[in-house]
């Protein structure tokens, strides 16, 4: 026997990858029984829900194939008689006092810390799937036609190309929204130079550039550059450093996740310089390894609310093709999260179940220029 109860929770601390670029809006979800989830197990995606064949309006005979959403992430944590949990609970208990006999108000304490602690780790999940696109110009989506199939999985590529063809084929295999160069902090590198190039990129694409995102390493690399450059008698580079660090190097114990550290000219384009050091955990050898969501090298210029929900059908008659119905087929969403807890009477466990509603992702060409070295192959 399984009781559901589902409650909505506010993102306690939303992060700047997916609140300032992949932002949200209240809409009303016009596909809300047929969902794609993906569930994250030790920082990796994996494939988790399976959506059902449906009616996209109950008053027309239209038939979808399938139906899919952008993916949920999701996260669950059982609560059952284990010492952490145990002993948790009997500090909830005592907290309370001993005034209720049932300590039912201990216990929903202890599912909300349960679900808070959910809730932190589907947020680092969104921020790596958002980094993921920011890094790729792409999102993957894999599914299954059915909970029992298992060999014939799809995944569904979301490409964005310079032209109205799509597929590796359309630039030669190479994505034009990523710039090559030389890796930064060899002895040939213009970083500087970099980003100039960047910005008119994305500009005369239609792009506004107004950020520049990078990892805390490509900072150093690039703050030294602009410090040698007026050493060697450039012109004055006009930049501010809100938080100059070791001479504006910043490194990841020195910020939390992201931080806005000024603003410099590139050749007429004035960008906001944000470092993000975000990173996830996983346990490797019974060691908690930190591993970052972007990059050593990952550098990019991106336009503002470049991002959207993601949403159209997929037809079985092209396996593999992903079919964007227009602006109808966006469907936008609220930022909070659906925490639900279910009570296994069989096996006396409580868990807790918390996951994102619909996820964004971009939803127009040319929104940002990535960089990678020109020793690396594109895309990669």
């Amino acid at each position: 026997m399984t009781q559901g109860q589902t409650l909505l929770m506010e993102s306690p601390r939303p992060q700047l990858l997916q609140s300032r670029y992949f932002p949200t809006d209240n809409v009303m979800d016009v596909f809300d029984s047929k969902k794609v989830m993906l569930d994250f197990d030790n920082g990796d995606l994996q494939s988790g829900a399976f959506f059902a064949k449906g009616y996209g309006d109950g008053n027309k005979t239209t038939y979808y194939s399938e139906v899919c959403e952008p993916p949920r992430i999701a996260e669950s944590d059982i609560i059952d008689a284990g010492d952490r949990d145990r002993v948790l609970f009997e500090q909830l208990c005592r907290a309370q006092g001993n005034v209720t006999p049932s300590h039912a108000d201990a216990l929903n304490d202890l599912l909300r810390i349960k679900a808070g602690r959910c809730a932190d780790r589907v947020q680092r999940g969104i921020e790596r799937l958002c980094s993921m696109l920011l890094q790729k110009n792409a999102l993957a989506l894999q599914y299954k036609s059915s909970p029992s199939a298992s060999s014939n999985d799809v995944t569904v590529d979301v490409q964005y190309f310079n032209d109205n063809t799509t597929g590796a084929a359309a630039d030669g295999g190479k994505n034009p929204q990523v710039y090559e160069s030389k890796a930064w902090g060899g002895a040939d590198a213009t970083p500087y130079d970099d980003v100039c190039a960047m910005c008119r990129k994305l500009v005369q694409n239609g792009g506004n550039a107004v950020d520049l995102l990078m990892s805390p390493q490509m900072w150093g690399h690039l703050i030294a550059d602009i410090t040698k450059k007026m050493g060697n008698g450039m012109p004055q580079i006009n930049y501010t450093i809100i938080n100059s660090g070791d001479k504006g190097g910043l490194y990841d114990e020195d910020i939390l996740d992201a931080q806005h550290v000024g603003s410099a000219n590139f050749g007429g384009y004035v960008l906001n310089l944000i470092v993000y050091s975000g990173a996830y955990t996983k346990i490797e050898k019974d060691k908690e390894v930190f591993t970052p969501y972007l990059p050593e090298n990952f550098v990019c210029v991106i336009a503002p609310n470049v991002g959207h929900t993601l949403c159209g059908a997929v037809n079985k008659a092209s396996v593999g093709a992903f079919v964007n119905g227009g602006d109808a087929a966006l469907v936008r969403h609220t930022g909070k999260f659906i925490v639900t807890k279910y009570f296994d009477f069989a096996n006396e466990q409580v868990s807790v179940r918390c996951e994102s509603l619909p996820l964004p992702a971009p939803h127009r060409r040319w929104g940002w220029v990535t960089k990678t070295d020109a020793t690396t192959p594109v895309g990669s």
